[in-house]
Order: structure tokens, then C-alpha cells, then sequence
């Protein structure tokens, strides 16, 4: 509860003074009684956790950076596997194939999932002193009109653009391909945004989810890279 209740502190749509006080005093009575039980209860240690892709068209469809393009034969679900097919035709990969391997053409660091201050506060430090792959374009779109503010004020857009990201105004951008920011037939997006469905980012665009941090990675060396090597 504290670490979250640090986190609102002062936000600027957080309770002040006597009504901050109020609403922890509230808030902290919003917890399980100490006798329940729970039907089943799950410990995850996030630090064991590989930085995951996706490399079909559906969230589901993860792999580990380290891992390869699972291969359809060997599910035993009917409708799994025929998923899978129409997932890997989709985005022109074939069963078992490195995920570092994929090359990539575009980088989309934002939408409301992962365009949060703290995320480019992220990628901008694994990004300094470091310049984009030739073969691929990259953009910034930070996640509200408040976010841009406080990161232009601490200069990250300075090593984004620096680094050759291109640096652009709030909104959803290529999150679902609103305007001019979509992707061409066939071109391939590590992207931070939340959803990687046929066509999302543009007709026939394809798209791998990932998190700052391993967009950052992607840009760095053109492919889909695991970002605990830089």
C-alpha cells in the first residue's frame, strides 16, 4: 500500500493536505480480511520473468526474446494450431525461427500502456549516446500532454531526437494507426502499445509487442534484441 500510496502523492489529481490525509486513512481500509482464503494464490518473482514477444496476432501469442517461433505442428488444439498458422502466415514468420532473428523496420515507443513518463525516462537512459540501426525509423509519442511537458523539461526528447527518434506531439499515433502513422503492407513494428490484431497499426502492418526497454533494444540493432544485452 505505501509504495502506491508514494506514488499518487502530489499527483496533480491527487487530494491535498487535510483531504490527502482523508482518503489514505480510507484507502487503507481497503484490504482482505486477514482470515480469508483465496480458491488459489500464485507467487511470481518477477526478476526470473524473460522479456517477452509477441510474434503472432493476438497478446497471447508471446515468446521469450531468448525463445523461438513456436511451431503449430506440436499443438494438440485443433483450433490452437489453426490460429497459429493463419497468425504466422499473417506475419511472414516460419515455425522455429530465432525471435532475435526478426528483423525490424519501425519502433513505436507510446500509447496510454507504456507512453508514461517513467517508461521514457527508461528508454531515453538506454538510448543516450547511442544512435537508431539504418534500416529502421523510430518515434516518441508521449502519453499525455503532461507527459510530454515534464520530459521536455528534463531533456529526454533531446536524446531521443539526438539518437534519430523522431520526436512527436501527445495522442494514440501508431497505437492503432490513427492518421499518417501507419505501417505499409508487410512492415514489420516493435511497438509498446497494447494490441498486435491483423491490421492494427495499418493494413497488413505487422506487429511485435514489447516493452520500452526492448523497443529501445530493437532500435539500437535493427532486430529484436534482449534488452539485458545493453
Amino acid at each position: 500500500m505505501k509504495k502506491t500510496f508514494d506514488y499518487l502523492k502530489n499527483k496533480s489529481m491527487s487530494p491535498k493536505g487535510e483531504n490527502w490525509l482523508k482518503a489514505v486513512k480510507f484507502w487503507e481500509t481497503l484490504h482482505s480480511d486477514k482470515e480469508c482464503k483465496f480458491d488459489k494464490e500464485i507467487n511470481i518473482d518477477g526478476q526470473d520473468i524473460e522479456p517477452l514477444v509477441t510474434w503472432g496476432t493476438s497478446p497471447q501469442d508471446v515468446s521469450p526474446v531468448t525463445g523461438i517461433v513456436p511451431d503449430p505442428e506440436k499443438e494438440k488444439n485443433e483450433d490452437r494450431k489453426m490460429a497459429m498458422k493463419r497468425s504466422l502466415e499473417y506475419m511472414g514468420l516460419k515455425a522455429n525461427t530465432k525471435i532475435s532473428d526478426i528483423k525490424i523496420d519501425k519502433i513505436f515507443i507510446g500509447s496510454c500502456t507504456n507512453g508514461r513518463i517513467e517508461d521514457l525516462r527508461l528508454a531515453a537512459e538506454l538510448l543516450k549516446g547511442k544512435k537508431i540501426a539504418n534500416n529502421v525509423s523510430a518515434m516518441v509519442v508521449p502519453g499525455s500532454g503532461l507527459v510530454k511537458e515534464q520530459a521536455e523539461k528534463e531533456g529526454l526528447d533531446k536524446i531521443f531526437k539526438e539518437a534519430g527518434f523522431e520526436w512527436r506531439e501527445p495522442g494514440c499515433s501508431m497505437c492503432l494507426g490513427m492518421n499518417p502513422d501507419q505501417l505499409k503492407p508487410k512492415e514489420r513494428c516493435a511497438s509498446t502499445s497494447n494490441r498486435n490484431f491483423e491490421g492494427r497499426q495499418g493494413r497488413g502492418g505487422r506487429t511485435h509487442l514489447v516493452s520500452p526497454g526492448m523497443a529501445i533494444a530493437a532500435a539500437i540493432n535493427g532486430h529484436l534484441t534482449d534488452v539485458r544485452d545493453i
